[in-house]
């Protein structure tokens, strides 16, 4: 079961644009149809839904097209213009500011028609599965007799809103072409000039860097292969004296040469379709100038010009994805990242999908992709299955096991060794109350069915696909034998484990990833790499040592 209500409300608070009044399909209330209202009231209330998003479809993209054929009236090849030359003299006579706009625009549109053909679809489907065992006699019993599929899905696959989406990619592409802009070409990343830069800092520097060679190259390689640099090697105060500001490149290339092999990055979309790295929603909090326009506009509200004019407080600017990848790929095979996709960002999903196919070199330096929008990464995991890999296979067996079986064959491109393998598909989740519509709730000594047989696994079309695994919340009774007992068993179910942590409320040290790690078999460990996170090299020397007797005993 994917939790299609909750990322449909994040797209409500925070993805729909405040100036565009579109209308989506009120999918929480009509669920309360099934159960509480009878088959014929909910079908009204469906209909009823269906033809305003038709409504919807139709008036928003009337207002486009009278947009372009406004601005290329005066053009004579504007009479009887296809939609392609009409575009393509939109674009040559309104220029690359306003292209950009009509395609945010159209992007709007269509997300908010696939939402709405998805939310209806999904309602039917609820609506069939609830209605088929009924009571007769004290009995209950199949009855299909109250099934709208057969009656209701014709009405949504013929819909105007639904039959459109082809055309309206057709153009949002076409535009993309003539732009000649693809969502993640590099931009030559630079720092401003330096300027007589004070011998102490660059000292502290150069301290923070030794400090963390020396405690990486002290770490048992085991806990080295787990640990995660949270937003790369950086200073969790948003200093740049001491150490890189957050997903900056420099922080990432400081974990990576010091022989940190894992960081994770935040990613969001700009104006321009570029994947750039960024956690918060503007750029306030990391601007040199923090009072600048730019600096307080949303990120998806900027174009990368705009970013590379937006100067961070060390000098440099928020890299691409690219960028970054780059780098990896330029320092070596153990350099890699794991990606968090925001909430309710559906665009995101098709760009790194779209990314990864044109870079299969850069693939093979992405270890994984996680969000806290679960019906995202079901997304994606399709996405990537379709568009990408094109053998498809069963994501609760191994590759090993397909070969052994017969069921797969080294001329299959998966094994092609050309072809990296699919990142891991990881969903966050909270340990607390959810304080957001998007957050899932996980306490580790509960039980994990929701988890492992609704959660994780989604069957669309007749394919039934699964993520694989989890990134949970640091959780006190993860020490507990109850909560040790849960991860293993999650380990052993052949799902991938990772852990994230609080800054100030969760800890951050050594001895809590060697015992995560080596005691209840996780696989990732966030770390912000505090100076307290091994007191010492030679305390982490004699660990090291101590485990290595205790392997060969």
């Amino acid at each position: 079961m994917v939790k299609f209500g909750r990322h449909l409300q994040f797209f409500l608070e925070f993805e729909q644009p405040a100036e565009e009044h579109h209308y989506v399909v009120p999918y929480n209330d009509l669920r309360e149809y099934i159960t509480h209202r009878t088959h014929i009231e909910f079908e009204c209330e469906w209909r009823n839904s269906l033809r305003a998003s038709s409504d919807d479809y139709v008036r928003s993209t009337t207002q486009m097209w009278h947009r372009i054929f406004r601005a290329v009236a005066c053009h004579p090849e504007s009479r009887g213009a296809t939609q392609d030359i009409a575009i393509r003299l939109y674009v040559s006579l309104m220029g690359t500011h306003d292209a950009r706009d009509l395609l945010r625009f159209m992007k709007s549109i269509l997300s908010v028609a696939v939402m709405n053909s998805e939310a209806l679809r999904k309602l039917v489907k609820k609506f069939d599965k609830s209605s088929k065992v009924r009571c007769i006699d004290g009995e209950s019993v199949d009855d299909d007799s109250f099934a709208l599929s057969s009656t209701l899905l014709p009405e949504i696959y013929s819909s105007i809103f639904t039959t459109g989406q082809a055309s309206l990619r057709t153009c949002i592409d076409q535009i993309r072409a003539l732009l000649d802009e693809d969502d993640d070409d590099s931009v030559l990343y630079g720092s401003l000039p330096s300027q007589n830069e004070d011998e102490r800092a660059v000292r502290k520097r150069a301290d923070e860097l030794s400090w963390l060679h020396k405690m990486i190259s002290s770490l048992p390689e085991t806990d080295c292969n787990r640990l995660v640099a949270h937003r790369g090697f950086h200073s969790i105060k948003d200093r740049s004296d001491r150490r890189p500001l957050e997903n900056s490149l420099s922080a990432y290339e400081a974990a990576w040469t010091a022989g940190v092999g894992l960081c994770e990055c935040d990613v969001a979309l700009t104006k321009d379709e570029k994947i750039v790295l960024a956690h918060d929603e503007d750029f306030s909090r990391l601007a040199l100038n923090s009072s600048h326009v730019n600096a307080k506009r949303l990120v998806r509200d900027l174009t990368m010009k705009e970013i590379i004019a937006l100067t961070f407080k060390s000098g440099t600017r928020p890299p691409l994805l690219i960028d970054v990848l780059r780098s990896a790929c330029a320092i070596g095979g153990h350099a890699k990242l794991i990606i968090e996709i925001k909430a309710g960002n559906t665009e995101m999903t098709a760009a790194l999908a779209r990314m990864l196919k044109r870079h299969p070199d850069l693939a093979a330096h992405v270890e994984a992709i996680m969000s806290f929008d679960l019906w995202a990464m079901h997304k994606l995991k399709m996405e990537l299955e379709e568009n990408f890999y094109s053998h498809h296979h069963d994501s609760n067996s191994s590759i090993e096991e397909e070969k052994k079986s017969g069921d797969c064959k080294e001329s299959d491109s998966l094994y092609n060794p050309s072809t990296p393998p699919m990142p891991k598909l990881l969903l966050l989740t909270v340990a607390d109350q959810p304080k957001r519509s998007y957050e899932l709730w996980l306490n580790i000594t509960d039980d994990l069915t929701p988890l492992t047989d609704q959660w994780l696994v989604s069957s669309t079309g007749g394919v039934t696909r699964s993520l694989d695994g989890v990134y949970l919340r640091y959780q006190k009774d993860m020490h507990s034998p109850a909560g040790i007992s849960a991860l293993k068993k999650l380990r052993e179910q052949g799902y991938v484990v990772g852990v994230w942590c609080l800054a100030s409320e969760d800890p951050d040290d050594y001895k809590t990833l060697d015992f995560l790690g080596n005691e209840c078999g996780v696989n990732y460990y966030n770390t912000d790499l505090p100076r307290s996170f091994a007191k010492s090299s030679s305390s982490l020397k004699s660990i090291r040592s101590s485990s290595s007797l205790t392997n060969e005993e």
